[in-house]
């Protein structure tokens, strides 16, 4: 009893001992503003391009460092915008508010003493929300519905120390995923679209 109670006092040690020699994780939460801009997507089997609005955009970010290289981040953002689809002469706009629920791996390589560059990569999901339907500009219900796709997430930037726990966020993100249909047939692409996020933010670190 003496020996297994020794041993794992032991290993409770060896556990507070290493936990202690590494750097010390904290948190951080930003909020950010910055554009959107989507790339047009077409189908040339079926004649069907779509061509999503650029927009401005919010973000808000909760971030957890397990110490100064590694992280991970989790995301909330939306942005509106119309996704445009051209059907021959015709085309269908649906005005749109996208959300995003995403979630990601920070490497943060280098540490300055005011600057702190990073990368990240994961994935989640954009929500896409109809509004408003036209058909050539005119008023025109088509049966646009909700549709979430998932989405690939990648990006850096710089993190600037201001004062204190006060700094500032330069980033750029980018969002790879699959082109909504709004459960409409003829939508269908089939193709990935593209979001481009550059934004500015402010930071709080705890």
């Amino acid at each position: 009893m003496l020996k297994k109670a020794l041993s794992a006092g032991t290993l409770i040690i060896l556990f507070v001992s290493f936990s202690a020699a590494q750097e010390v994780g904290h948190f951080d939460a930003s909020v950010g503003y910055g554009a959107a801009f989507s790339k047009t997507s077409s189908n040339g089997f079926n004649g069907v391009t779509v061509s999503p609005t650029n927009a401005g955009m919010i973000l808000g970010t909760f971030r957890f460092r397990f110490n100064r290289t590694h992280g991970i981040e989790l995301n909330i953002g939306r942005t509106n915008n119309s996704q445009v689809y051209i059907l021959g002469s015709n085309d269908y706009r649906v005005q749109t508010t996208i959300t995003e629920y995403s979630g990601a791996y920070v490497f943060s390589p280098f540490h300055f003493q005011k600057l702190e560059p990073f990368l990240l990569a994961g994935g989640g999901a954009l929500r896409f929300d109809p509004g408003n339907q036209l058909i050539n500009g005119n008023a025109s219900p088509f049966g646009a519905a909700r549709q979430t796709s998932m989405a690939f997430l990648y990006g850096g930037g710089v993190d600037y120390r201001v004062w204190w726990r006060i700094g500032l966020r330069l980033q750029y993100r980018g969002l790879i995923y699959k082109e909504p249909t709004f459960h409409v047939t003829q939508f269908f692409t089939g193709v990935r679209g593209h979001i481009a996020e550059p934004s500015l933010g402010i930071v709080f670190n705890f």
